[in-house]
């Protein structure tokens, strides 16, 4: 058996694969931490500051997996085609990203104010 060589990303594509997955666990963390903090009767500035955060966590999130998709379709537009792949999880990605900004900043205005 042939021993081969692993394939060889470029380095923009590990760095925003890490980006995004870092701010995918910071948005999941975040709102398993407001749901926590809902049952157990958390301060309301303690809420209130954890939805802000996961509304710059969701931002960051969409923005890095925008770049992650631009960068994976110039890949693509190169000719290497394994990383079509990387374009469908971005953009799940971004669609979590959005999705979670959009709730808490719901939240925050129906709360009694417009959020930041």
């Amino acid at each position: 058996m042939k021993i081969t060589r692993p394939i060889r990303k470029p380095v923009v594509i590990i760095l925003m694969k890490r980006i995004s997955f870092f701010f995918f666990v910071m948005c999941d963390l975040l709102l398993l931490l407001y749901m926590l903090g809902n049952m157990q009767s958390f301060m309301e500035k303690t809420v209130r500051m954890t939805l802000n955060l996961l509304v710059a966590a969701g931002i960051f999130l969409a923005f890095s997996s925008a770049i992650g998709i631009f960068c994976t379709l110039l890949m693509f537009v190169s000719g290497r085609f394994r990383y079509i792949g990387g374009v469908a999880a971005y953009a799940l990605l971004l669609l979590f990203g959005v999705i979670a900004a959009v709730f808490s900043s719901f939240i925050l205005i129906l709360a009694d104010g417009y959020g930041l």
